[in-house]
């Protein structure tokens, strides 16, 4: 009745990770340059497991984030503004009409734009639609 072929064994359990290893994991994929295929190799990991926890990581992120900005905030963002005193060249000639002139200047993260030489309407204008 019990043959050595009628034995049944168990599937062997799959890894059960803690929360935090699958965090770590997945805020390491995010880093520029990282790449979730070497890193699934690093650990001895399924890549398939790896870009669910960081899709997971992702998603996270995003609620603390909308926790914080809360809902009225959504897609708004302050960003910084540096207001530079430049003075004018002094002008060989006087000229007749006053033309004014400004310098705008935006930095978002490693992302710099800077405009000089136009108008303040133009400047005003410009901003306005960027913030949009």
């Amino acid at each position: 009745m019990d043959r050595p072929d009628d034995v049944v064994t168990a599937e062997p359990k799959r890894a059960n990770f803690p929360e935090a290893f699958r965090r770590a994991i997945g805020e390491e994929t995010l880093k520029p340059g990282a790449s979730a295929s070497r890193i699934a190799r690093e650990h001895d990991l399924n890549v398939n497991m790896v870009f669910k926890w960081r899709q997971r990581y992702r998603k996270e992120m995003e609620a603390i984030a909308a926790r914080i900005t809360g809902p009225d905030d959504a897609g708004t963002a302050l960003l910084p503004v540096n207001i530079i005193d430049a003075p004018s060249p002094p002008r060989s000639e006087p000229s007749t009409t006053p033309s004014a002139s400004c310098e705008v200047e935006v930095e978002v993260g490693k992302r710099r734009v800077r405009i000089r030489g136009v108008s303040l309407d133009f400047a005003e204008r410009f901003l306005r639609d960027c913030l949009k």
